[in-house]
């Protein structure tokens, strides 16, 4: 009898805890179903659109060229996945300005438009052959998916940061763009309703025998 009651409680418990949690999910994915999920790389390498686009950096700006200037995607995965192209766009660094438009993917058509809404102070690398610099952010798309990232360009000149730091603009090579989704805490709630309606149906059929 003491057993029964026990088994009883705890598939009660196990019922009173999912619902919540199972609830949330629900919420979760009704509320996210047109959210983007995915990313895409950029490679200069593989850019036939036009030639590829070029770039200068300062203190208070990067500016494409042309501009905005076209660039192919590369490892597109989820929602971008059909997506080879697209357009990237100048900004204002300093003062930085949030949102600034920064990659329209696809066409110019303002649908699966990337906006900057962080930006991370450039850090210079340098190299033997001269410098690289790289460039991470934060970014919402029009449809309110966060993203994160980061954007790479290349330069012989290997003064570049004493160059950029005095206020000069420097001309180089963009290399690298790396885009990734970022699923919204509710959604990794919504996942774990999965593992608490999975348990609660172990317990009804430990219940039942």
């Amino acid at each position: 009898m003491v057993s029964f009651k026990s088994t009883l409680l705890n598939a009660t418990l196990a019922i009173t805890a999912a619902i919540p949690l199972a609830t949330a999910g629900l919420f979760t994915s009704a509320g996210s179903a047109q959210a983007y999920t995915g990313g895409f790389n950029y490679s200069p390498s593989l850019n036939g659109i036009n030639g590829p686009t070029e770039a200068t950096l300062s203190q208070t700006s990067v500016s494409f060229i042309p501009d905005p200037g076209a660039i192919l995607l590369t490892q597109r995965k989820g929602d971008f996945a059909s997506d080879f192209t697209g357009y990237i766009k100048s900004f204002q660094t300093s003062p930085f300005i949030s949102p600034s438009q920064f990659i329209d993917v696809g066409a110019l058509d303002g649908t699966k438009l990337l906006s900057l809404t962080s930006l991370n102070p450039a850090i210079f690398t340098t190299q033997n052959g001269g410098t690289d610099i790289n460039l991470s952010f934060l970014g919402l798309f029009e449809d309110g998916t966060k993203a994160e990232g980061y954007i790479t360009f290349a330069t012989q000149d290997k003064s570049a940061e004493a160059d950029y730091k005095s206020g000069k603009t420097i001309n180089a090579s963009f290399t690298g763009l790396a885009v990734t989704s970022v699923p919204e805490p509710a959604a990794l709630l919504g996942l774990g309703s999965v593992g608490a309606v999975m348990a609660m149906s172990r317990r009804r059929k430990s219940f039942a025998q």
